[in-house]
């Protein structure tokens, strides 16, 4: 026989239905995203129908007539343009019907037709329904699917563009409230059913600790993902490329092979090695000089120069770069057979016995012991930090120095022979109007800004055979990562007649403390090296969202400067010096603690705060609702060896609030006596009479209210502790 289920149409049971459908609503959200579904809101109404006729105790026939009824209508508006009680939609139905009862048996599930498969999917939400309502109000039960709604949400918003943030925040909202009703429903039928208005007092302490924990999940700061985007990685499993990568997803970190950029990759944080130095700065590895049209290699094999300790091989910079000398010391967690070294690099203080081996074209610095390739777990280097006047900068306006070496000159400028008509029209539009060599190459720096360009690591193209990589990211995709921005300027301004290299290593990582940093795979990144004549390389950075660890200022020492500062000074120029210098000082100077004032001001925010209102709200909330517990200590702290006159009234009075808290007020008109009697016979004894009649004689025989005091403080302290427990 079908079990019965005793339901009753009180609050509780509304909520439960509510929140109910509100659950499952939760698992049709999602569906505009994730498959063809347009429109979900006539399933809604549907499911919303569903439950509320098994609140209301509908029975069964009429029920399934009218949802029946709203299935067909529904399939109606959705499929058919005729009307409802047009009969040529029901033929059509009928058709479509049948056709899919024989592709069910065919097993062709996937040649099922919308109509049918909208069917199925009434039918489905109809018994979700009636479960869930038979778990919540037979089974006591809604644990199961709450986990489940939860496993669905996250991984729905892991594997597709469904945001479920705020669906995470309503389902823990709707789960808890679920759980909470439904425990509260088990132990009332075990045992509360004697316990008159139990259900208030378990439901307002019940709803204040969902809200006030659903809203401190919702400020408190959240932590970084742990873990890399499982998506990239799934999408192109066991689909390898000739550079090793899977389907163009790689890992992010240092790699040596650069010739076919593109694609999403992977994060990655795993510290590479810590460093600890004054200034904050880029860590170069290697830099390229041949641009093939789908990545970055060296234009030959030269023969690799060697030094011990000082740098005799490698020198970036010339007469008119001001630099000041710094050291740094690395301790690599991963390690490799060469070092990774800040821009200037004069000296390396490691064991005797190692030496060093560049490649002058890559300026990639191995470390050998011998004739063998050795991997250091540290040391310290001696650089000069350069610091670059605009103002100097600009007098550069045509070739000179290096560039007056046609091998050098043709190494820099290089550009492949079928590099797109458009790259090098499009340089030309950027440079043209700016006359000196800095403010062409600002310009260029500058167009990556703005312009629509995205900074992405997902979804990033890889160019087809016949695609050049810059401009299939100058003109058509406009999103990626370092390796686009880098690489399409350096084309722009080899394109522009500009002598420019790619370089790839590191960014300054992530402080940790005063002066030191960690850095990991995740802070592998390439930039661009410009040649100035009398200055050497000038780094620049492109990529959108990162700015440049080199600090560029005016020099206002300069008599030519001085001169015309104001006119050839403009207001973009201006407000770049000083976000550069403020970008490089500001950490520094918080670290210091130099504005004590603003990181109060950081730690108060709006978040906190509200935190904070919040946990003193709760506080008093839980003294108040726990005050018969503690109220009669400070009681028994203030009156017990209270000599006062009128100590005994204030005593016995507080004893009657007491009595009216735990539920045993005082009725209108009732006198001391009987009220004693009253609770005498719940906490079956008799002291509470005992202690009216002392109190009593102090009251209206006049007698000496401290003498009775003294022989009734201690029954009135053991009466107050007994209603108190």
């Amino acid at each position: 026989m079908k079990p019965k289920i005793q339901v009753q149409r009180n609050i509780r049971n509304l909520l439960l239905n509510i929140f109910g459908f509100l659950l499952l609503w939760e698992w049709l959200r999602p569906l505009k995203i994730v498959t063809d579904t347009q429109e979900t809101s006539e399933f809604v109404i549907f499911i919303g129908v569903c439950f509320l006729f098994l609140f209301l105790r509908v029975p069964f026939v009429y029920g399934a007539l009218i949802k029946v009824f709203l299935i067909f209508y529904m399939i109606n508006s959705l499929y058919f343009q005729q009307g409802f009680f047009d009969a040529r939609w029901v033929n059509g139905f009928v058709a479509d019907f049948l056709k899919n009862i024989g592709l069910m048996f065919q097993a062709n599930w996937y040649g099922m037709t919308p109509i049918f498969r909208t069917l199925l999917f009434c039918i489905l939400l109809w018994l979700m329904s009636y479960l869930l309502h038979y778990w919540f109000t037979f089974q006591k039960r809604i644990l199961l699917f709450f986990v489940l709604t939860i496993i669905y949400i996250t991984v729905i918003d892991t594997f597709s563009p469904y945001n479920a943030k705020i669906a995470i925040m309503r389902t823990v909202f709707i789960g808890f409230f679920m759980l909470g009703i439904l425990q509260f429903e088990r132990l009332k039928d075990k045992e509360l059913s004697k316990h008159a208005n139990i259900g208030k007092k378990w439901a307002i302490p019940l709803a204040i600790f969902i809200i006030f924990s659903t809203f401190i999940g919702y400020v408190s700061p959240k932590a970084a993902p742990q873990w890399p985007d499982p998506v990239p990685f799934l999408k192109g499993y066991g689909q390898e490329n000739t550079n090793g990568s899977i389907n163009g997803v790689k890992k992010i970190g240092y790699g040596t092979n650069d010739q076919n950029l593109g694609g999403p990759f992977i994060a990655d944080d795993t510290v590479v090695f810590a460093a600890k130095t004054e200034k904050r700065h880029y860590w170069r590895v290697e830099s390229k000089d041949t641009y093939t049209g789908k990545g970055w290699k060296l234009s030959g094999d030269a023969e690799q120069e060697t030094f011990n300790a000082e740098n005799t091989v490698l020198n970036w910079y010339e007469s008119k770069t001001e630099v000041e000398e710094f050291e740094t010391e690395i301790q690599m967690d991963l390690t490799y057979s060469h070092i990774v070294y800040p821009l200037g690099l004069t000296s390396v203080e490691v064991d005797p016995d190692i030496h060093f081996r560049v490649n002058p074209l890559s300026e990639k610095i191995s470390t050998f012991r011998g004739d063998d390739e050795v991997k250091l777990d540290t040391y310290t280097m001696n650089f000069e930090y350069p610091k670059y006047h605009i103002n100097h900068l600009k007098e550069v306006t045509g070739a000179g120095g290096l560039e007056q070496n046609a091998l050098f000159k043709e190494r820099y400028t290089q550009l492949p022979v079928d590099i797109p008509k458009r790259v090098k029209e499009l340089a030309v539009e950027i440079t043209s109007s700016e006359t000196n060599r800095y403010d062409k190459v600002k310009a260029v720096e500058s167009y990556f800004q703005t312009n629509g360009f995205v900074y992405e690591t997902q979804n990033v193209a890889i160019p087809s055979a016949d695609q050049d990589y810059v401009d299939q990211f100058l003109f058509d995709t406009k999103m990626g990562y370092c390796d686009n921005f880098s690489t399409s300027m350096v084309v722009l301004l080899r394109a522009a007649d500009i002598p420019a290299r790619w370089v790839k290593g590191y960014t300054e990582g992530q402080r940790v403390a005063l002066n030191s940093y960690e850095i990991t795979n995740n802070n592998a990144h390439s930039w661009v090296e410009v040649y100035f004549p009398e200055f050497g390389w000038v780094p620049f950075e492109p990529t959108k969202g990162f700015s440049n660890s080199n600090l560029f200022s005016y020099d206002l020492t300069s008599t030519s400067n001085q001169n015309n500062q104001t006119s050839q000074t403009t207001p973009e120029e201006t407000l770049e010096e000083e976000k550069v210098q403020e970008t490089v000082a500001t950490p520094i100077s918080k670290e210091k603690g130099s504005s004590i004032f603003e990181e109060i001001a950081d730690f108060f925010s709006w978040k906190y705060v509200l935190i904070i209102l919040l946990s003193i709200f709760l506080i008093v909330y839980i003294l108040f609702k726990t005050r018969h517990k503690w109220i009669p200590n400070l009681y028994i702290l203030r009156y017990k060896n209270n000599k006062d006159e009128d100590a005994y009234f204030k005593a016995y009075n507080a004893l009657l609030k007491q009595l009216s808290r735990v539920g045993f007020p005082r009725r209108e008109g009732q006198t001391l006596r009987d009220y004693s009697l009253q609770v005498d016979k719940f906490y079956r004894g008799h002291d509470m009479e005992q202690l009216t009649l002392s109190y009593e004689r102090a009251l209206y025989r006049k007698d000496n209210a401290n003498a009775e005091w003294e022989k009734s403080v201690e029954l009135w302290e053991n009466l107050i502790k007994k209603i108190s427990s």
